[in-house]
């Protein structure tokens, strides 16, 4: 009899997906195939609606009224870095969290050596969230300064939320990009009711879509210039300026959002929801062997969370194996791609996160914390 496995590695990528992503995916492959606005066959039309319905299920879930400020990009990374390029920044400074990705300390970091582009960390309390107060004085005293201010709406170490409408009320007029790679699909976005100005999303996490497939929603296309060129209709050297056009040069990942459409059509209902997760950190907190990175509290935290050990001498890594090879445990070991976050939590030698979807059942949640308590080493 095959073993069940539990996939605690959703902040990764989410698995498994609806049935019908793959079923309408191979469908489209095999039967359909068309492209994607560029010409007038049948299939061509049915490839173009699709899409065109799946932009307009991204605007419903990001809070938008216009679909056509919704871009479709490979993903988040992508977004982010098509948006700080696009908005030419040099010699200026940028606002970031302490709980920031490397999709975005890294383009930053190009930006600091190429263009003198400065960051500044956003003051944050001791669980990660953004102290809007300190956050508004530092505002008034070098608002002249600052070109960007860029905020990971849930964090991927600890699950921390972020007040997304306070901080944009706290930081004006400056423009806010905020990075939605945790929190689509899992909890209410209002990009337009919060005023932001730029959100980057991907679809193969919350969203249960294929990888690949991801885009960014912007308020004022106005201010961004397209980060590449090419494709497009007419016969001049000029790029045709329209939305969502301009920032979506190239053939376009058919198959892939057409997949993301499926998995929006098809989301499951959660089988747990925060109250269980809070309980389950609880009891792990009280074994006395670990110290869990969370929000320490239920309003500001979202499905996932990290361990570190008490103990030292036991290597983190061997105890992920442990977890995998033993229990069939399927969660994530190391720095999360997020180096900045761990810093700010203490846990500099990294971490073990644990993530989790719809598909996640409260006896799962038992399980894991059965095999936590259980002789590990």
């Amino acid at each position: 009899m095959k073993k069940k496995i539990y996939y605690f590695d959703n902040s990764t990528t989410s698995f498994p997906k609806p049935k019908e992503v793959a079923k309408e995916m191979s469908n489209f492959i095999m039967n359909i195939g068309g492209t994607y606005g560029r010409v007038n066959t049948e299939r061509g039309k049915e490839t173009t609606k699709k899409i065109e319905e799946c932009r307009e299920s991204m605007a419903n879930i990001l809070g938008v009224k216009n679909s056509s400020n919704v871009i479709f990009t490979s993903g988040a990374t992508r977004s982010i870095n098509d948006i700080l390029i696009g908005l030419d920044l040099h010699d200026t400074k940028i606002l970031i969290s302490y709980l920031e990705h490397n999709a975005v300390l890294r383009p930053i970091y190009q930006l600091s050596k190429n263009k003198n582009v400065e960051y500044q960390l956003i003051p944050s309390i001791e669980n990660g969230l953004i102290d809007i107060e300190k956050l508004s004085n530092l505002i008034s005293n070098t608002k002249n300064k600052i070109s960007l201010a860029i905020v990971n709406m849930e964090s991927n170490i600890s699950g921390v939320i972020q007040p997304i409408k306070k901080i944009k009320e706290a930081i004006g007029d400056i423009p806010l990009l905020v990075d939605a790679t945790q929190s689509v699909g899992i909890h209410t976005i209002k990009a337009e009711n919060w005023n932001i100005d730029f959100l980057a999303f991907t679809g193969h996490k919350g969203l249960l879509g294929p990888t690949g497939t991801g885009g960014f929603y912007i308020k004022n296309d106005k201010i961004l210039n397209p980060a590449y060129f090419g494709g497009g209709f007419g016969d001049g050297y000029e790029t045709p300026y329209s939305i969502p056009e301009i920032y979506e040069s190239g053939t376009p990942n058919t198959v892939g959002i057409i997949g993301l459409l499926e998995a929006l059509k098809n989301k499951p209902n959660w089988k747990i929801n925060i109250d269980d997760l809070i309980e389950t950190i609880k009891e792990i907190e009280s074994m006395n062997k670990y110290n869990v990175i969370w929000a320490k509290n239920k309003k500001c935290q979202g499905f996932l969370f990290s361990i570190t050990l008490k103990n030292d001498d036991i290597n983190m890594a061997n105890l992920t194996y442990k977890l995998y090879n033993d229990y069939n445990i399927e969660c994530r070991y190391g720095f999360h791609c997020a180096f900045l976050a761990h810093n700010f939590y203490g846990s500099k030698e990294g971490a073990i996160r644990f993530s989790f979807s719809p598909y996640t059942e409260k006896e799962d949640l038992k399980y894991l914390i059965n095999s936590l308590g259980s002789k590990l080493w």
